[in-house]
């Protein structure tokens, strides 16, 4: 059963209902006013601590409500991001649909095809100041569902690697240039992976968190194809990618690196989110983490068919369906994600990165980030703006994320067993192409 299944069926069953007394609603009404909901969640979409997610909503309601005079946005407040998606479903069958809301990642190709968002392609070509190549191409499609666009891309979050340069520079190791490869990682990693007070446990590491997935992404490899009919898991570059994943995992034997060991300095290279970058660096953070060693970032090492590229996970917002006022909704869904002021306050009061190219690869970027860090280690816009240029598209259908976790955690078991890996790939595909794709 997937999850939108389960979401309407206990919804139905339970008859959940929020509680009056539990809806706090920040705005003023007058008796004239045109009034338009807005969903969202509390927090962070990427699950880092985020002190005031409110900031960049109210002020962007702000200045919407000054440039829209007689026109008041309102919210609910404290809803978590882990009910959110159900407390969404709940609003469509009272028949309340927000007028504009957050999209999670995994709900654009659900909310799509089931008419709860509107297609917005009609919109686009009406306005004359709006071009969609003002965003990067990945968080854009992100919003897209069988050829119509459904949704824009508020804030995105790409995957970067974060290397040790005071591990590497003891053992004597350059650190490695943007262009480098899967062969040149695995050899860093081979040579940093031992036992260094004799105990015979490895102690020092190569990597820590690097998954399946980020070898799939540089190796030029998808799971499925664009319909969600088929699995690619047998496909060469794919079992290329898994095996290879292998091969570095039994580097350490499975005496898998812990966080731990890479706040203290143990482990030369961990993938990270831009979303734990800017978390985590800044003060006080930086008193307690990584603090006895310096760090840097590059680009994810590329595979033989791939190139140096990683994902990047993006929050959408889209308009309601049954909305009644699809204009002001439209521009309303405008001073979210395309107005550059609301973008560049994403630097400022957020963890993530604009999709449009102009904010992020900006001179104010790049100065609000040196700023927030208050360190030298900063993350370059050039980079950026390249990682979010080449970024990894992913292919959107209703069973997509559902399939892709099934498939994570068949593959983390068997990656750590003896089994078979051509013959595990092959049962995996049928079972998943069964319990998952159409």
């Amino acid at each position: 059963m997937n999850r939108t299944v389960k979401w309407w069926k206990r919804i139905v069953l339970a008859g959940l209902i929020l509680s009056i007394s539990s809806i706090c609603i920040f705005s003023y009404q007058g008796e004239d006013d045109v009034v338009l909901t807005f969903g969202m969640f509390a927090g962070s979409q990427w699950d880092v601590p985020n002190d005031d997610c409110y900031q960049i909503i109210d002020d962007t309601i702000k200045r919407f409500e000054k440039e829209h005079p007689g026109v008041r946005v309102q919210y609910v407040s404290g809803i978590l991001k882990e009910d959110y998606s159900e407390w969404i479903s709940e609003r469509v069958l009272e028949g309340n649909t927000p007028d504009v809301f957050m999209v999670l990642p995994e709900d654009v190709a659900t909310f799509s095809s089931t008419g709860v968002l509107e297609k917005l392609d009609s919109h686009m070509k009406a306005d004359q100041t709006f071009h969609q190549s003002d965003y990067y191409q990945s968080p854009y499609a992100a919003g897209r569902y069988e050829e119509s666009q459904y949704a824009l891309p508020y804030e995105s979050v790409p995957t970067l690697m974060f290397v040790n340069k005071t591990l590497l520079n003891k053992e004597g190791i350059r650190i490695p240039d943007n262009n480098w490869t899967w062969d040149e990682f695995y050899n860093i990693c081979k040579r940093l992976t031992k036992d260094t007070d004799g105990d015979g446990k490895i102690d020092q590491f190569g990597v820590y968190a690097y998954s399946w997935k980020n070898f799939m992404d540089t190796n030029g490899c998808k799971l499925f194809n664009e319909a969600g009919t088929e699995s690619y898991l047998t496909e060469e570059h794919v079992k290329e990618a898994i095996f290879f994943a292998k091969k570095i995992g039994d580097l350490s034997g499975y005496q898998k690196a812990s966080s731990n060991d890479f706040d203290t300095g143990k482990v030369a290279f961990r993938p990270m989110s831009f979303a734990e970058y800017r978390t985590y660096k800044p003060y006080p953070w930086r008193i307690n983490k990584y603090f006895n060693f310096d760090w840097d970032c590059i680009k994810l090492p590329a595979g033989p068919q791939g190139n140096n590229v990683s994902n990047v996970d993006s929050l959408m917002m889209g308009i309601g369906s049954g909305t009644r006022h699809e204009q002001l909704s439209w521009e309303l869904l405008k001073m979210f994600t395309y107005d550059q002021k609301t973008q560049m306050e994403i630097f400022k009061n957020s963890q993530g990165v604009s999709a449009l190219k102009k904010v992020t690869n900006s001179k104010e970027s790049q100065k609000i980030l040196k700023k927030a860090t208050d360190d030298d280690t900063v993350v370059k816009r050039e980079l950026l703006n390249e990682v979010m240029n080449q970024a990894v598209q992913k292919s959107k259908f209703r069973n997509y994320f559902t399939a892709e976790k099934y498939i994570s955690n068949e593959l983390e078991r068997i990656l750590s067993s003896t089994e078979d890996l051509d013959d595990s790939l092959l049962t995996l595909k049928k079972e998943v192409e069964q319990k998952f794709l159409q």
